[in-house]
């Protein structure tokens, strides 16, 4: 209460003290008929709980019943009746809901749990079972209350203040009042008063103020210890969250092996805590206790396997499944065995082993599980002596048609006999053993006699075709054998001709092929087969090579593709069970792939022969060139005790992991306690010191198991310590090799104390790390968090592994797969998963990693947002082809155009069909736009034809189809490729026809038809007048590019067919309209009448500096319309180029790094003195004006070759440098040029070794130079660096 102030109580209130002093002086209360307890209901299960003697009549040292929930109370409303949870003995619904054992139905009471003693030090008497006050039920007032004994209070000098006091203050904070009354027995009574769970909860806010802490310990079955753990520790942790209290679990060896669940050795579970919490976390874990061990899962042991068979079929399980309600596994069983039983001696009954494994499997209640396991072994018990064994020798070839794929399935055949069959796995035993009652046993054995021989048989001896072959015609009869079961050749055979094959070897070689089926006419087809294989694979095309079985596996993996590519060779590796065998070479050829390739069933020819021996040598020398290039190879013993293997392991696999690329990785293997190296002697010896300096270290490590060390870790950190399903703490603990244990706040770290100490300082790094966890509540309409989770949780688990961040999104009533996955990654451990809204989503992490995941997030969802409109267009299904275009194309143009997401539907039998557009309002507008006009002219859309002469195709279409173009642009169609392509379509030019199709609009497809119309009927009004142009001529007509041609033809209307250069020919076509063709041919006429010409001279030495290589020549022509001849004179001769490493020095390979060979070069500097003498004519020809200009340019050329007396010439070690000194657009070589005054020319194909060539002063030539090497080194420094390679 809240003050002490006396006011008037109520009826209630008065009614409840009432109960209370009853309570207080063991008044029996008067029972009134509304509180007689219903009949009908159930009644409490008779136990411990509801059992005590008085307290007053406990000694002081008496140790408390922990099943007293006076003792250890449990909050609840008073009138509850006082139900006990079972112990972990106590009977439970079977399997098949009925109850099993004794019931209180019956009159037999259920067992109580055995007592556990408390540790030392705790001693509280056990007082009487308190007789609760029947509930009393006042709207508004609801009262919950719990008893505490007097050691279970605070001593009074350990209390701040008086209990009355230390209420009061509770009072003023909490919303349910809290009473405290003194009992005259020593006890106190704690009430609060409110709504139940604020009531509840106010109860154990003010217990755990005032309350001491006890520890107690309560025995549970050893196999119950993982469920009340739970996966990843969930159960204890919710256990302990719920009740408050410190559960603590033994820990289990792990290097013993697994208890089954029916063991009943116990263990003990210490709980620590205030009186109600320990009593609240003691009924928790042996409620989950009692409910694993009320059933019991168990095996059962010392049944023979060939009794599988008898016990599953005779109905006895059935019958122990339905009355005794008991799940009962046989396993199925196998008829191969490598220890058939022994047919005994006459007069004698047989033996059977008990299997060795795969036991029968019983799951049910204890006692129901315990009778069924009587009825098993009675019925085993039985079967030994009913049973008999009859055994017959069957060639082993024909084992495989009695029971199997290729004969008849174990169950049909014992349903068809009522007996077993027991087949041999030892390649040298052949007797088969059936198993049944004596009056079953022969029939049986007859049946399976019967089923070996169905099938015909006959043999085929490959050695009698090698008879002449080295080393003997078994062993490569044998080898031919391997070669073709590899290739899955035999097997091929078998499903072609429905036959079976049993290829067995002895010591020698390949022993005769058996060959069974049920057709003789498909046996013979068979032989005629193998026969070709046999004389296609002579001796000379097959070699063999002994090699140690540890390079098998390199074999098979590094050589054998790389022999099988450069020399045409299959390689053939022993397997595991080919102890002794070679490895095989097997000729192929070098044509064919591997996987391509067709076993060949023809006798090579001689040249063959010699061809397969070449490379055969050569695949043989290359792997024994491998083979001798690898140490020898050796092996060595460590003993290493068994708790240490598995650490061992996992070191090995690291050690091998970190091996050089190309060392073969050795074995290891162990027996027992010893580890075996296997391996290159200096490998071996590496790994076994580095694995005898684990072992040791261990050793000492062993001895400091012992060493604990606990510190303090922020509990809301845990989650991110622990990991998602503990991966976390798995990972800290493999890689610091000591146990974590995370709890309440505390980290305690067992192990060797070095590395507990390196482990504390990791995780204290990890705890500074996320001390500034932020946590960001982020309002989203859930349609967007499925595109915000991303397909399997892909979208947030990259934003959780990027900032380091746990992502929430809310669960739903049927999350999915997405939704799942997220919410899991984000569990807690430790602490309450926060409630979340529906449109909640919850970031939590270090501050700069939540801000930066909370940006990302927002940014996403504006970009969903903003991409969220959408709209349909409906068009008909037969416009979806033009729509999507040649493999996509327009449909991929148009997402490209618009940028919004265009959905095709597939395609179906509606003739309207709706396409889906996604994206921003102005992509979504924009597409729906071009849809609609596509769809506007797809529905508009015509197609005609017209018949046009095939000679007026090619005018139609012009060149490079500009006439067509301009047809159908001019008509107000499209100019796009594609539109053109299908506006107008000829005929193929291998068909026959002239019939042109036009489809469009169809105000498009009219134009377009008038247009041709026209163009036709111009076309055969025209006439061609023929002109002869001399050969040299032509280059004027046609202009650079053909600008001239095209010129003329557009400015006369007309069609101008200038001859292929090269052909000779000269006559010039020219077609048109008659006016149109004399003014063209009037005016080529004047164009190619010979111009009167001026000559210069120029002196011979300097031709090639001043025409640079016939540059000024070209651009006289183009730019001043001036051509350039020498009156028939002879061109002096260009001076050679040095040799391109004139100066001596090698060139580094261009292999080499580029950062390497940048200073590299080779360089030679030419004097220019020419021998030769006099001048050459430069006859000039154009028209006056621009003869004027070209002599212009000519001197100025002159006088800066007069200048140049050098020419240099530059090679560059790497033709990809090149580009460097050319520059973009030629921007870096013209910069050059004008830096250095020097004529530089780069040669086309860098490839030949062609210098770059300098002309200039000697001082611009060495210039030029350096800012060409500064140029190569500038373009390979702004490259990217290369990746380092790994070889």
């Amino acid at each position: 209460m809240a003050d002490n102030t006396p006011v008037e109580q109520s009826a209630a209130s008065q009614l409840l003290q009432q109960h209370s002093q009853q309570d207080a002086e063991h008044v029996p209360h008067p029972v009134t008929v509304e509180e007689v307890a219903d009949e009908e209901l159930s009644k409490p299960v008779a136990n411990e709980l509801s059992t005590a003697a008085p307290a007053a009549k406990q000694k002081a040292n008496q140790p408390p019943s922990l099943s007293s929930t006076e003792v250890f109370p449990e909050l609840g409303a008073a009138p509850a009746p006082n139900r006990g949870v079972a112990g972990f003995w106590a009977v439970r619904q079977g399997v098949n809901g009925k109850a099993n054992g004794a019931s209180p139905a019956n009159g037999t009471p259920a067992a109580s749990a055995p007592s556990s003693a408390p540790p030392s030090g705790v001693s509280t008497p056990t007082p009487p079972a308190v007789q609760a006050a029947p509930s009393l039920s006042i709207p508004g007032r609801n009262v919950e209350y719990t008893l505490l004994e007097p050691q279970h209070v605070l001593p009074r000098a350990q209390l701040k203040r008086p209990l009355p006091d230390i209420a009061k203050d509770f009072n003023r904070r909490s919303r349910a009042p809290i009473k405290v009354i003194s009992l005259p027995d020593g006890k106190v009574r704690v009430e609060a008063t409110g709504a139940q769970d604020v009531a509840t909860q106010a109860l154990k806010d003010f217990i755990n103020q005032i309350g001491t802490k006890l520890s107690i310990k309560v025995s549970i079955p050893r196999s119950a210890r993982a469920h009340i753990i739970g996966k990843g520790g969930s159960t204890i942790k919710s256990l302990q969250e719920k009740t408050g209290a410190r559960i603590q679990m033994p820990k289990v060896d792990e290097s013993q092996a697994p208890v089954d669940e029916d063991d009943d050795s116990s263990i003990d579970v210490f709980i620590e805590g205030n009186a109600q919490q320990a009593a609240a976390a003691r009924n928790a874990v042996l409620k989950i206790a009692g409910e694993r061990a009320g059933n019991t899962n168990t095996k059962v042991k010392g049944i023979p396997a060939e009794f599988y068979p008898f016990i599953a079929k005779n109905g006895l399980i059935s019958n122990l499944q339905h009355e005794k309600g008991v799940q009962v596994q046989v396993p199925s069983y196998q008829p191969w065995s490598a220890q058939p039983p022994i047919a005994p001696a006459p007069g004698q009954r047989p033996v059977f082993h008990p299997a060795a494994d795969n036991f029968i499997q019983l799951v049910g209640d204890r006692e129901a599980v315990k009778s069924a396991r009587e009825e098993i072994e009675r019925r085993a018990q039985q079967l030994r002596e009913q049973l008999q064994i009859e055994q017959f020798p069957v060639n082993r070839g024909r084992h495989q048609f009695i029971i199997g794929e290729r004969g008849i399935p174990l169950d049909q055949f014992f349903d068809d006999t009522g007996c077993t069959i027991v087949m041999p796995t030892d390649e040298e035993d052949d007797l088969v053993t059936v198993i049944g009652p004596a009056d079953s046993v022969h029939t049986a054995a007859e049946r399976a006699m019967d089923l070996a021989m169905e099938m015909q048989s006959s043999n085929i001896d490959l050695a009698r075709f090698y008879r002449q072959a080295p080393g003997g015609a078994a062993a490569h009869a044998r080898n031919v054998t391997r070669y073709l079961r590899e290739r899955k050749e035999i097997e091929r055979l078998e499903k072609l001709h429905d036959v079976h094959f049993n290829t067995p070897f002895s010591t020698e070689g390949a022993l005769p092929w058996e060959l069974y089926a049920r057709d003789g006419k498909n046996a013979i087809r068979a032989q005629s087969e193998i026969k070709g294989l046999a004389d296609a694979h002579p001796p000379s095309r097959i070699s063999t090579i002994s090699v140690d079985p540890f390079f098998h596996s390199y074999i098979q993996k590094e050589v054998r593709p790389r022999v099988r590519q450069d020399y045409g060779v299959h390689v053939v590796v022993p397997r595991d069970n080919e102890a002794g065998a070679p490895v095989l070479f097997v000729y192929e050829g070098r044509a064919a792939s591997p996987d391509s390739y067709e076993v060949p069933r023809s006798q090579p020819t001689q040249p063959e022969l010699l061809e397969m021996q070449k490379w055969l040598r050569e695949a043989q020398a290359h792997l024994e060139g491998l083979i001798r290039q690898q140490e020898a190879i050796t092996s060595t013993t460590l003993e290493v005790p068994h708790k240490y293997h598995e650490k061992l392991r996992k070191f090995i696999k690291k050690e091998q992991e970190n091996r050089a690329t190309n060392q073969i990785p050795t074995r290891v293997s162990n027996i027992g306690t010893s580890i075996i190296i296997r391996g290159p002697t200096s490998a071996v010896e590496s790994l076994a010191a580095k694995c005898e300096a684990f072992v040791e270290q261990e050793k000492e490590d062993e001895k400091e198991r012992g060493f604990t060390l606990e510190f303090d870790f922020p509990q809301k950190f845990a989650n991110h310590l622990i990991g998602k399903g503990g991966s976390n703490i798995r990972d800290l603990r493999d890689k610091f090799d000591v146990d974590i244990q995370v709890n309440d706040g505390k980290v305690l770290l067992k192990g060797p104390k070095a590395k507990a100490e390196a482990a504390r300082t990791h995780i204290n790094a990890l705890g500074r790390q996320l001390q500034d966890e932020a946590t960001h509540i982020l309002k989203i309409d859930p349609k967007f968090h499925r595109e915000l989770i991303g397909a399997q949780g892909a979208q947030i688990n990259r934003l959780q592994t990027r900032y380091k961040v746990i992502i929430n999104f809310p669960r739903t009533a049927k999350p999915g797969k997405d939704d799942e996955s997220v919410a899991e990654s984000a569990s807690d451990a430790g602490k309450p998963r926060r409630q979340q809204a529906a449109d909640e989503v919850m970031v939590r992490g270090p501050k700069r990693g939540a801000d930066e995941a909370r940006d990302e997030i927002l940014s996403l969802l504006q970009y969903l947002k903003d991409h969220s409109f959408s709209a349909t267009v409906t068009v008909q299904q037969k416009q979806l082809p033009s729509l999507i275009g040649s493999g996509g194309a327009v449909l991929e143009q148009l997402r490209q155009q618009t940028g919004a997401r265009i959905d095709i539907p597939k395609e179906s039998g509606e003739t309207q069909v709706e396409i889906q557009i996604k994206g921003t309002k102005a992509q979504v507008a924009e597409a729906k736009k071009l849809l609609e006009e596509k769809k506007a002219v797809f529905d508009d859309t015509v197609v005609k034809t017209i018949d046009v002469d095939r000679k007026y195709h090619k005018a139609l279409i012009g060149t490079g189809g500009a006439n067509l173009r301009e047809i159908v642009v001019k008509a107000g169609g499209s100019d796009d490729r594609r539109e053109l392509a299908r506006a107008i379509q000829f005929p193929k030019q291998d068909t026959d026809g002239n019939t042109i199709k036009v489809e469009g609009r169809s105000q498009v497809v009219d134009k377009i038809i008038a247009q041709i119309k026209a163009i036709v009927t111009e076309r055969e009004s025209q006439v061609t007048e023929v002109i002869e142009v001399p050969v040299e001529k032509h280059r004027s007509l046609i202009g650079r590019g053909g600008d001239v041609k095209r010129n003329l033809e557009a400015q006369f209307k007309v069609s101008i067919d200038i001859p292929r250069q090269g052909s000779g020919q000269t006559a010039v076509k020219i077609v048109g309209q008659s006016a149109d063709v004399e003014k063209a041919k009037t005016h080529i006429e004047g164009l190619i009448k010979d111009q009167p010409g001026e000559t210069i001279q120029i002196p011979r030495a300097l031709h090639h500096a001043v025409s640079g290589n016939g540059q000024i020549f070209r651009r006289l022509r183009t730019d001043h319309h001036v051509t350039v001849d020498h009156a028939g004179h002879a061109i002096p001769p260009r001076p050679a180029a040095p040799n391109a490493r004139a100066n001596g020095g090698a060139l580094p390979l261009i292999t080499d790094d580029e950062d390497k060979i940048a200073d590299a070069h080779s360089w030679s500097v030419v004097v220019n003195e020419s021998t030769e003498e006099g001048d050459i004519p430069w006859v000039l020809r154009g028209s006056p004006e621009n003869i004027e200009k070209a002599k212009k340019a000519i001197e100025t050329a002159l006088e800066q070759a007069k200048k140049q007396d050098a020419t240099g010439y530059l090679v560059l070690p790497d033709p990809k440098t090149y580009r460097y000194v050319i520059g973009q657009g030629g921007s870096k070589v013209n910069s050059i040029r004008k830096q250095s005054g020097c004529r530089i020319t780069v040669p086309r194909d860098q490839a030949r070794d062609e210098p770059i060539e300098i002309v200039g002063s000697k001082e611009g030539v060495e210039k030029a130079k350096e800012l060409i090497l500064a140029a190569v080194q500038e373009g390979i420094n702004s490259k990217p660096q290369r990746a380092e390679r790994d070889y």
